[in-house]
């Protein structure tokens, strides 16, 4: 995690429709791809077993669950950030409840808490 500031190209990121598979609507839940604004790579989840995974940018095929994501509302202005890869059961999370600039954004198991919540703004450039 990093200050929030408008100048700090690599904390904005672009949320877009991921679409439905093969040509088909979506059925449910929308999901979503997350591009890092500043190099269009899709914020992707690389879960190698235990306890979390490593979040990365990385060029993958739009269709790959690993960098598809749906975003719910908590009800409080904040949303949680749900990899689709059912085999996983991950989401986005702030390790260990890190507050501190640096802390490091990785997938963990799907759970309420505080650092599984995010703020999503539009930033107009």
């Amino acid at each position: 995690m990093y200050p929030r500031t408008t100048k700090a190209i690599n904390t904005h990121f672009e949320i877009v429709s991921a679409g439905g598979y093969y040509a088909q609507p979506e059925k449910g839940d929308c999901e979503y791809h997350i591009i890092c604004a500043n190099s269009g790579l899709y914020l992707c989840m690389n879960y190698s077993g235990g306890d979390f995974g490593k979040i990365t940018a990385e060029v993958r095929p739009p269709l790959d669950n690993d960098v598809r994501w749906k975003i719910a509302h908590t009800g409080n202005g904040t949303y949680t950030i749900n990899n689709v890869n059912g085999k996983t059961k991950q989401q986005l999370n702030v390790r260990g409840e890190g507050k501190a600039s640096g802390t490091e954004v990785i997938s963990y198991a799907i759970k309420e808490a505080a650092n599984t919540q995010f703020v999503l703004k539009a930033v107009v450039a």
